[in-house]
């Protein structure tokens, strides 16, 4: 095995003493660069899961108001339809009002009319009796080629109107 070494050039005083400069560098790595970096990782870490949490919270607090925002658009949405109902209801009532009134002035002005139209037929018929009677009078004297007594004119006047009312 020594020929191996003396081969090799290998002198065990040189591999301890590199050996020995491996691990202070190592330890002086860890110290310097290790650690600080660790510690880095650390807080990056923390401060990754805080920002999480807050990010968690957050969201249940947008979820809440959103929630609460569904529901206040819900109860706008039926109080609008409330509105809508009320006001159909009132128009419906205020239709129904102005039918019936408009029915009760048809009505009125049909009754007026009536009125007007028995008023005018009264005065029609009282021409017509009128003249009727005039001209069976004139006729009667044309015919009698006489002059009537009022006694003969009023009962000839009360034929005439009997006949006409019959007719």
């Amino acid at each position: 095995m020594e020929a191996i070494f003396e081969a090799l050039a290998f002198d065990i005083w040189t591999f301890l003493f590199q050996t020995v400069n491996v691990l202070v560098v190592l330890g002086g790595l860890y110290l310097i660069l290790w650690k600080p970096l660790n510690k880095a990782m650390q807080t990056r870490g923390e401060k990754i899961e805080g920002d999480l949490r807050e990010a968690a919270s957050a969201r249940e607090k947008a979820d809440e108001l959103l929630a609460s925002y569904q529901q206040q658009l819900k109860e706008a949405h039926q109080e609008a339809q409330a509105i809508l109902q009320r006001a159909a209801e009132m128009a419906e009532v205020t239709r129904s009002e102005l039918v019936a009134q408009a029915k009760e002035e048809a009505a009125r002005a049909l009754e007026q009319a009536r009125l007007e139209i028995e008023k005018e037929k009264r005065v029609a018929m009282a021409a017509i009796r009128s003249q009727a009677a005039e001209l069976v009078v004139m006729a009667t004297g044309k015919v009698l080629a006489r002059t009537l007594t009022s006694e003969d004119q009023e009962h000839l006047l009360q034929n005439a109107l009997a006949e006409v009312e019959r007719l």
